[in-house]
């Protein structure tokens, strides 16, 4: 098996003098309420210690700004406080914050980033584009491997996006690293698995990103003659799933139901060069779920009469039962599930699944951020209001009774 490689950090000089300068600015302003912060220059800051993100420390000033300042420019006092508050747990590592934002109906990933060859040699083939580092075992070349990396780009943009904070502790210098395989026969061999059109395999240590493994057919990579071309008919839906969950925050994956349902959320919103549709993907949700999709692209095959297990049981289900007994009906109804929580509960404007995701970021167990979700509600009255909800969007789901 090819094990992934060790990602070089960028270079950093020309970064780090335009940083400075930056730096100094911010130092100069009128201070504001908080810690006292020092650069190398003696120049002082006063704000409030947020959250690392890589190589820099997220500070906020009194009045709500929130600035980024590089380890490498602050005091070693105010280096020691940053490693001292991140080995208490204190504060979550790089969680996104963006909850305040409105949920986009459609996310647009540009599509003029840049493709580095990094190796092309027989057998090993690496190129990288902003946040993803690609290992092939055939030559794609960059002008396939930009088009390919348009799809897993445009995942990672809207993952980090959505506003539920929902993002991996990660240095902004490394990649995610995505193995990609001519053979199918080659991808079962370093991980894959049968009926499967991708995998993400879990982290095994912190910052660890895990890999995702892909066969070519799975990217709609076809050979005609000597060279490869893409089928642009080929669905994306299982590859965008499987990247959500490497572009996921750890503390999401604890629950079956919020992991697989957000993945699942991802795969079934309409996607078409580079972008996501948010705002029609309820009807294709509901088609992917009840039936076999839009384009008979493939589906959970429910029906719109859905016999569910006891919402209490099946929020804290193991991963284990979740996978293995009955999983189509467990993936769609985790589908139905997120739809529910970021789009109908409430007022429709996702504040308990933003409010459970803050808990469950910054350490709080599934069991006790549940109650975030519940919100004075007990779970047959929440399973009464998600039975009615979809039963309105042409959906029947009957929670069986937990007595």
């Amino acid at each position: 098996m090819l094990m992934p490689p060790v990602f070089p950090l960028m270079k950093k000089s020309a970064r780090l003098c335009l940083a400075a300068g930056t730096l100094a600015a911010l130092f100069l302003t009128p201070l504001a309420q908080g810690r006292t912060w020092t650069s190398l220059q003696g120049k002082k800051l006063e704000a409030e210690f947020i959250r690392m993100d890589g190589q820099k420390a997220v500070l906020k000033r009194s009045g709500g700004q929130t600035v980024s300042i590089p380890l490498s420019l602050l005091s070693r006092e105010d280096r020691d406080f940053i490693a001292e508050q991140e080995k208490g747990g204190a504060l979550p590592s790089n969680t996104a914050d963006n909850y305040h934002l409105p949920w986009p109906r459609t996310i647009k990933c540009p599509d003029n980033f840049k493709v580095e060859t990094v190796k092309e040699e027989p057998g090993e083939y690496i190129y990288e584009t902003p946040h993803f580092r690609f290992i092939c075992d055939a030559r794609l070349g960059t002008g396939m491997i930009k088009r390919l990396g348009l799809l897993f780009e445009a995942t990672h943009l809207a993952n980090k996006t959505l506003p539920i904070g929902n993002s991996p502790a990660h240095d902004d210098s490394a990649k995610f690293p995505a193995y990609l395989y001519e053979k199918f026969s080659t991808y079962l061999e370093n991980g894959g698995r049968e009926g499967t059109a991708g995998i993400f395999l879990g982290t095994t240590r912190p910052g660890d990103r895990g890999r995702i493994l892909v066969p070519f057919d799975s990217l709609g990579v076809k050979t005609m003659g000597s060279t490869y071309v893409i089928d642009r008919d080929k669905d994306a839906s299982t590859l965008i799933h499987e990247l959500t969950h490497q572009l996921m925050s750890s503390q999401a994956k604890q629950a079956s139901w919020f992991c697989e349902g957000s993945a699942e959320y991802m795969g079934m919103t309409p996607y078409a060069g580079g972008r996501f549709n948010f705002g029609a993907n309820r009807s294709h949700i509901v088609s992917r779920v009840t039936e076999y999709g839009k384009k008979n692209t493939g589906g959970r095959a429910l029906g719109n009469d859905i016999e569910a297990p006891g919402l209490e049981a099946y929020m804290n289900m193991p991963y284990s039962r979740f996978t293995e007994e009955n999983p189509n009906l467990n993936y769609g109804l985790a589908a139905l599930m997120a739809y529910y929580f970021y789009h109908m509960d409430g007022k429709g404007d996702a504040r308990r699944i933003k409010n459970y995701m803050k808990a469950i970021q910054s350490g709080t167990s599934e069991k006790e951020a549940q109650k975030l979700l519940l919100d004075g509600r007990s779970y047959e009255e929440l399973a009464r209001e998600i039975e009615q909800k979809w039963r309105k969007a042409g959906v029947k789901i009957r929670f069986r009774s937990s007595s």
